[in-house]
């Protein structure tokens, strides 16, 4: 696996990967594109995504080194705090994005990573669909803006280590019980 996304900046993600073949995984690109169509960037952080650009140098997108395929997701709004001097504040404290999680991750069959923490999703109830994303190992979306009842189909993750729903800003996730969680290593609520 590759640890380009491992870097501070999120910015820098992608910095000195290897390069991949843009038609090892066509789907997965296709899913990704799907997937952008559907949310709001008001600060253009995913204007690498398209062009004839490998999706696994586009801004966030992880892939494997070697079979090309899509594995993490790192979308999430920074924090400022201790990372940035006071200049960089007003940027870093904006939510990234908002509007639909696309049920295109779906074909994100190898993802095991997807953080969408600190965005703006105005309150929608955290997708299902995502319940069905059998390779996902961490999940985080604390203070994404998601309210309403967390879906119970979040157990269905049997792969899942660890599970951030923090509440954040207007918007509370909530559950009526935990019953569905199986195998989390990490479970953030509150």
């Amino acid at each position: 696996m590759t640890t380009c996304g491992k870097l501070t900046r999120q910015n820098d993600l992608n910095r000195n990967c290897p390069p991949y073949d843009p038609m090892v995984c066509p789907s997965e690109r296709e899913a990704l594109l799907k997937f952008q169509h559907e949310l709001i960037d008001p600060l253009n952080r995913l204007s690498s995504w398209g062009g004839k650009e490998d999706c696994c140098r586009w801004f966030g997108v992880i892939c494997h080194n070697l079979t090309g395929h899509v594995i993490e997701l790192h979308l999430g709004s920074l924090s400022y705090e201790g990372y940035y001097g006071e200049a960089d504040k007003e940027y870093y404290m904006k939510p990234t994005f908002s509007g639909k999680i696309s049920p295109s991750l779906l074909n994100l069959k190898h993802l095991r990573h997807l953080d969408l923490s600190n965005n703006d999703f105005g309150g929608i109830q955290i997708p299902k669909f995502l319940g069905s994303m059998g390779s996902l190992r961490y999940l985080n979306l604390s203070g994404a803006g998601f309210g309403g009842m967390v879906p119970h189909e979040l157990g269905n993750l049997s792969n899942l280590h660890y599970l951030n729903l923090k509440a954040g800003g207007y918007y509370y996730p909530y559950v009526e019980n935990l019953h569905w969680l199986s195998s989390l290593s990490v479970l953030a609520l509150i």
